[in-house]
């Protein structure tokens, strides 16, 4: 094994979430009077945390007050539905439980709260010895802080460290840190890996345990 620690990205990367993503972010916008958006034009915007899924959503042009108040719509019809749709990747199950001795980790740019609520209907919580939100401290991919206080944590170093996403969120923050980054083609952006290429490139889950 020549990694210590693989650190996992969730949405898009383990759990397929995106319609239960564009059904919150629609329920706000039409809850304000705003057009809503086709489900791939919802994803287009995950990545970067709550704040700018919306910001994004609502485009350019409306008052701060108006994202705030679809912010507060989309956090709270999403935490009540985040599960609706929500299930694993292929080979999600059959390979976690394979990566020992690696220490596992999530890092994620979603809201804790439902992050966990996903992890724990889908029965994925036991594998992960530390889960870290978007709205944590440490603050969002990619800054490099919430992945450097994981390496720290399990003491280990940035060169015995994968990152595990697919977007160019994950390669960047991987980059910042130091760090080895595996992409994952079956996820939200697979086309961000042609500007950002990742050190790997998995067609599968049923991929990584190669990689390692």
């Amino acid at each position: 094994m020549q990694f210590d620690l693989i650190v996992f990205d969730l949405d898009g990367t383990l759990v397929e979430t995106r319609e239960d993503l564009a059904r919150s972010v629609n329920s706000a916008l039409e809850a304000e009077g705003l057009p809503i958006h086709p489900i791939e034009t919802v994803v287009r915007f995950v990545g970067d945390g709550a704040l700018k899924l919306v910001q994004r959503s609502v485009g350019a042009g409306f008052p701060d007050e108006t994202c705030h108040k679809v912010l507060a719509g989309f956090l709270e019809y999403y935490l009540g539905h985040c599960t609706d749709h929500a299930e694993c990747y292929p080979g999600v199950r059959e390979v976690l439980p394979m990566l020992a001795p690696a220490r596992l980790c999530l890092l994620t740019n979603k809201p804790i709260a439902p992050t966990r609520k996903i992890l724990d209907k889908l029965a994925l919580c036991s594998y992960f010895e530390d889960v870290i939100g978007g709205d944590d401290d440490l603050g969002r991919k990619p800054d490099p802080a919430a992945i450097l206080s994981l390496i720290k944590k399990s003491k280990t170093t940035p060169r015995r460290t994968l990152l595990v996403g697919d977007t160019s969120v994950d390669v960047l923050t991987a980059r910042n840190c130091g760090c080895k980054v595996a992409g994952v083609q079956f996820g939200f952006r697979p086309e961000d890996f042609i500007n950002y290429p990742p050190d790997y490139l998995l067609n599968s889950f049923l991929d990584l345990p190669g990689v390692l």
